[in-house]
């Protein structure tokens, strides 16, 4: 009886050993298909060309994030000169721009008397057959060296006070356009010599004497400078800070003249004046 106990027993346990040697046989075939699955599912990942594309990437980067900084600076060095540019511009739209006009104004003049220095040397030459309405008191004197020039005391004493203006001697200036209109109340540059005395004065400062004088001039018929005394009207109200009556003047002027040099000028005022 005990040899067919321990025959049982040993027979049990063999029984139990092939079944766990079974069952990790299994295990272990199954962890090797897991495994190949695996393998088929994932790609082959290359390790040392994913590093060197992130170090390309980082490089390209870095390159650009430099290229961005200096950008950003020339746009920076950009808008400073456009910003001293600008206020160079303001500049020379307030002062610059009333000098070169006023510039513009003497060469006008030095043009106008070559006009009439042109009239009076027709009427020299070849004199008219009937009298002239308003005779030219204009008169010709020969220089030292020869040349025929025009020359009369009305001339004389306004070309005297343009030099003065453009020496910026204002105040001999006035001082010489005021003798010229005393002399000659109705001479052929009385107008002129009115509106100059005006410019003297803005250029002074005086602006409310300086209003003063332009409106003067519109009181001699048909003056050439009629527009110019309206424009400097306008601007004068400006320097005073009366921003209203400067429009109004500038209006007045774009209404009045709407042939004069000065409209163009008068409008962008009238856009910027608010």
């Amino acid at each position: 009886m005990r040899f067919v106990y321990v025959r049982a027993v040993c027979l049990s346990a063999a029984m139990v050993l092939v079944i766990m040697a079974s069952t990790a046989a299994a295990q272990s075939k199954s962890a090797r298909r897991g495994s190949a699955e695996t393998e088929a599912i994932l790609p082959q990942i290359d390790v040392i060309r994913v590093k060197e594309s992130s170090d390309e990437a980082l490089r390209t980067a870095n390159e650009l994030k430099r290229e961005v900084a200096a950008l950003n600076a020339k746009i920076t060095v950009l808008d400073n000169r456009m910003l001293l540019l600008s206020e160079e511009v303001s500049r020379v739209s307030t002062a610059k721009i009333e000098e070169l006009e006023t510039r513009l104004a003497l060469l006008t003049e030095a043009y106008k008397d070559m006009h009439i220095m042109l009239q009076s040397l027709e009427s020299y030459v070849r004199p008219a057959p009937k009298p002239a309405p308003k005779p030219n008191t204009a008169t010709f004197t020969t220089t030292a060296s020869g040349d025929l020039v025009l020359s009369s005391p009305e001339y004389d004493l306004y070309q005297s006070g343009l030099r003065f203006f453009n020496s910026r001697s204002y105040e001999k200036a006035i001082a010489m356009f005021a003798d010229c209109l005393s002399k000659f109340p109705d001479g052929e540059y009385k107008d002129r010599a009115r509106y100059w005395i005006g410019e003297c004065h803005y250029q002074l400062g005086n602006m409310e004497q300086a209003i003063e004088e332009y409106k003067k001039v519109f009181s001699y018929q048909n003056s050439t400078k009629a527009d110019a005394a309206q424009f400097q009207i306008a601007l004068a109200y400006q320097k005073l800070g009366q921003i209203e009556r400067s429009r109004a003047e500038f209006r007045r002027l774009v209404e009045r003249y709407p042939a004069s040099s000065y409209v163009e000028r008068s409008k962008k005022y009238l856009a910027d004046l608010k």
